[in-house]
């Protein structure tokens, strides 16, 4: 587990400093933006309310009168730019996290300014309310106790230690396959091949139940319906 920790801890720090650059970088973008922009005339709020309607009813003029491409180019172009301002109003309140200026260099969480991390974990809220079920099977060797669906928790029932430890950390914790790799001493794409071969044993029985639950009229979830789909095109193609 420590092992674990140290990993998931160095993640923690590369996903912060990335954090960091990208917002020093988004603060230097607006600023470049408000320095390239002419000087601000104020406006009484009815003479800028008349504007935005004026505009409003002449884009709505070209909308209706376009026929042509070039008609149609320009409706897009105006339209751009709309969205170009938008955008550059709301960089302007984005930049900080919830709205407010506590950039992370004063120490900001990267979830949050106050509350941490933990008190907004999925299995932490659920003890909190007295749900304990997901938080007891939280463990690879326990994978098939955290579905509800009878037929696939049989599947998952069934596969080895390896197939199980590799799905639980990379789809379950979310875990890099690198950093499963370095824990469990292997390569990355070594832990990238397991998992698909495991994921395609998982497929291959899932399909059996489905297309019994099909034969028998049982209703399936679009997904459901997907793999399935999936399955014979690619039954086709071989």
């Amino acid at each position: 587990m420590d092992d674990y920790e140290d990993i998931l801890s160095e993640q923690e720090e590369e996903q912060f400093a990335e954090a960091l650059a990208d917002e020093h970088q988004a603060e230097l973008e607006v600023q470049l933006e408000r320095d390239e922009e002419p000087p601000q005339i104020n406006e009484p709020p009815e003479t800028r309310k008349l504007k935005r309607e004026l505009e409003r009813e002449a884009l709505l003029r070209i909308e209706n009168a376009a026929r042509t491409t070039d008609d149609f180019k320009k409706v897009i172009a105006w339209w751009n730019r709309l969205d170009s301002n938008r955008e550059r109003k709301e960089r302007y309140h984005e930049i900080s996290r919830s709205g407010l200026d506590i950039p992370l260099d004063y120490g900001a969480k990267l979830d949050g300014e106050i509350i941490p991390y933990d008190v907004n974990d999925v299995l932490i809220k659920q003890i909190r309310k007295g749900d304990y079920i997901d938080a007891i099977f939280h463990c690879p060797f326990e994978l098939n106790e955290l579905v509800t669906d009878g037929d696939l928790s049989k599947i998952l029932d069934k596969l080895s230690d390896d197939h199980r430890e590799i799905i639980f950390n990379t789809i379950v914790r979310n875990m890099s396959t690198k950093a499963l790799g370095d824990v469990r001493g292997q390569t990355d794409r070594n832990i990238r091949k397991v998992r698909a071969t495991a994921i395609k044993k998982i497929h291959k029985s899932l399909l059996r139940v489905l297309q019994s639950r099909k034969e028998n009229g049982i209703p399936l979830t679009l997904n459901e319906k997907l793999l399935i789909k999936k399955a014979l095109d690619d039954n086709k193609g071989s």
